[in-house]
């Protein structure tokens, strides 16, 4: 019986330790890419609109995000981190998929869209978000209600942001509810799994290669 050599196993063992290099990558590259952009507050400078989603009715929190020189309403809307859902009408029926799905008839309730000065009173547009230009400086709102009333917050005020202070820190709004993101977590769970498979591949490998050495040496003289 032939026994491989070391560097021959080795060579063999070379595509499993590599899928599972590959696996180990790819799988925090995965991890990576999946954070979805979230509405991260105020704007910090005067020129930005803030953009104040009201989802209270819906059950919801008041979400509040930053736009800087949007071309138009829908644009400032999807700058600020929040997604529209059109209806066969191309009318905004929902917003980051609230409500679900998005109204097949009209039964009283709408994404009302509005704008305000900051700390003044809100305002209803007269044109819809793809017509409407925000100007620099001020709130929008979206409310989805019967457009009576615009969204229950005051028009926030540009918070400014310190120098020395920390893009998680600024991020906070505890007036309107919005999530700082998230710091670097390290290594994930996949990764460092992946990492301890190829190392026992790699021990493994020179324990067999060893054990098969050691008993081709000891064989009976003449034996392959």
């Amino acid at each position: 019986m032939s026994h491989l050599p070391l560097s021959s196993l080795a060579r063999r063992l070379a595509p499993v330790v590599l899928v599972v290099a590959l696996a180990a990558g790819s799988g925090s590259a995965i991890a990576a890419t999946v954070a979805p952009a979230t509405p991260s507050g105020p704007c910090t400078a005067p020129d930005g609109v803030t953009v104040v989603v009201d989802f209270t009715d819906l059950g919801g929190q008041v979400e509040v995000g930053c736009a800087v020189t949007p071309a138009n309403g829908t644009a400032a809307l999807e700058a600020a981190g929040f997604a529209d859902t059109r209806d066969a009408a191309q009318m905004i029926c929902a917003i980051n998929d609230a409500p679900k799905p998005c109204p097949a008839t009209f039964a009283g309730s709408y994404w009302s869209y509005w704008h305000a000065a900051p700390g003044g009173a809100w305002q209803s547009y007269q044109v819809g978000s793809d017509q409407a230009v925000p100007t620099p400086g001020q709130v929008e709102g979206w409310r989805y209600n019967d457009g009576s009333v615009g969204p229950k917050v005051t028009p926030p005020v540009p918070i400014a942001r310190p120098a020395s202070a920390s893009p998680s820190a600024s991020a906070t709004l505890s007036s309107a509810g919005a999530a700082a993101p998230a710091s670097d977590a390290g290594p994930s769970g996949g990764t460092l799994a992946g990492l301890g498979l190829l190392a026992a591949l790699v021990v493994l490998a020179v324990l067999v290669a060893r054990r098969r050495q050691v008993a081709s040496n000891d064989g009976p003289p003449g034996q392959d």
